[in-house]
C-alpha cells in the first residue's frame, strides 16, 4: 500500500515539477525511499519463503516421529502395563 502511494506521488511530482530543482531533489529522495521499500518487501518475501520451508520441514519431521512412536510404543512392555493392554 505504501509503495503504491509513493509511486502515485512520484508520478504527480514528475508531471508538475520537471523544471524546478527543489522538485527534482524531492523526486530523487522519493525514488530512493521507494527503492528501499521495494527492497524491504523483497527481503520480507524471501524470509517468508524460508520460514514456510522450515515450517514444512519441521512438520514432516514431526509426522515421521509420530509414525515411529505409533509403531514402537505398543511393543514396549511398560507401555502395555500402564495401559493394561493384553500381550499378544
Amino acid at each position: 500500500m505504501e509503495i503504491e502511494d509513493l509511486k502515485g506521488k512520484l508520478q504527480v511530482m514528475k508531471h508538475f515539477g520537471q523544471d524546478d530543482a527543489a522538485v527534482q531533489k524531492k523526486i530523487e529522495e522519493m525514488n530512493n525511499e521507494l527503492q528501499e521499500k521495494i527492497d524491504d518487501l523483497q527481503d520480507l518475501g524471501s524470509t517468508n519463503k524460508t520460514l514456510i520451508y522450515k515450517e514444512r520441514q519441521s512438520n514432516d519431521e514431526l509426522h515421521e516421529a509420530r509414525k515411529v512412536l505409533i509403531q514402537v510404543l505398543p511393543t514396549l512392555s511398560w507401555f502395555k502395563t500402564e495401559l493394561r493392554l493384553p500381550k499378544p
